[in-house]
């Protein structure tokens, strides 16, 4: 919208057409990447359904025959930088 109306509930509702000078290209590469992963994911549903279905009949493990976890491994790791269509907002929120 050029104008944008009502309550402002993030930082993406100041990305706009005025803001960003129109609609790059390189958002346009994003979401047709982003619509070709949902597709692809979709068309996996029937193989998911599977394989999750042999999954819950297969045997399950008690929490005392689990390993115990490392301490390195408790600890999420680095958050990498991404060049992105959300990156602005979301250096302008840190």
């Amino acid at each position: 919208m050029k104008k944008p109306k009502g309550k402002k509930s993030s930082p993406l509702d100041e990305i706009t057409p005025a803001t960003l000078g129109g609609w790059p290209s390189e958002f346009t590469t994003e979401l047709l990447e982003l619509l070709w992963v949902l597709e692809a994911t979709l068309a996996e549903y029937p193989a998911q359904a599977k394989l999750l279905s042999a999954v819950v009949k297969g045997p399950c493990f008690k929490a005392d025959e689990l390993p115990e976890v490392p301490p390195e491994f408790r600890t999420p790791p680095a958050r990498k930088k991404q060049n992105g269509l959300f990156d602005e907002a979301q250096e302008e929120a840190e």
